[in-house]
């Protein structure tokens, strides 16, 4: 069986609040029509909400229904503290900090 090769990781915008979500939604989608290994990149995170919080919850969970991986390169503390406020931490797979 062939491995399958990851995509470049995707650098997560400063900014996800409610009006970046749609945005996120369809790269996050992309990503998965590509059937690869996902990484993300949430290190310069500044800004999040609870719609963007969960379009990565639903992309984690779809991911890992296709039968791939979801891995994060590196995550803002405003990201993280967002996730584990709302109890989505674990859902995203988010590393322990």
């Amino acid at each position: 069986m062939a491995s399958r090769k990851s995509l470049a990781p995707i650098a997560l915008d400063v900014d996800l609040r409610l009006s970046q979500a749609p945005v996120l939604r369809e790269r996050l989608l992309k990503a998965l029509a590509a059937g690869s290994p996902v990484t993300l990149d949430g290190g310069n995170v500044t800004q999040v909400d609870t719609a963007a919080l969960q379009v990565l919850c639903a992309f984690t969970r779809d991911a890992a229904g296709q039968g791939l991986t979801v891995a994060w390169g590196e995550v803002s503390q405003v990201l993280r503290d967002g996730a584990a406020m709302l109890g989505l931490d674990k859902a995203m797979n988010l590393p322990a900090a």
